[in-house]
């Protein structure tokens, strides 16, 4: 049995959607098997004694501004042009499952 079946990408698509032809899928598919082959090569390196990193630099970054508060709007001011706003929060309608 494929591990990405054509009715798995149909189901995502609807799901998300939009739609997709068969050729698409057909496509879809190899590059997911591709992408899959790239990752089990990650489970192949040896990580034994390596340290993790919290931050991807090892120098950290010390040119940022610090954050100076400014024209800061209210809560009735943000939401005055808002077409549908509940309990002082914008709300939009649900698009994905």
């Amino acid at each position: 049995m494929e591990k990405f079946s054509t009715e798995y990408f149909h189901k995502l698509a609807n799901d998300l959607k939009f739609d997709l032809s068969d050729e698409e899928i057909e496509e879809l598919k190899k590059d997911f098997v591709a992408v899959e082959k790239q990752v089990s090569l990650f489970e192949k390196v040896d990580t034994q004694g390596v340290e993790p990193m919290v931050y991807p630099f090892e120098t950290p970054t010390v040119f940022l501004r610090e954050d100076v508060v400014s024209d800061v709007l209210t809560q009735e001011e943000a939401l005055k042009n808002v077409k549908d706003a509940r309990m002082g929060h914008v709300h939009v309608p649900k698009v994905v499952k």
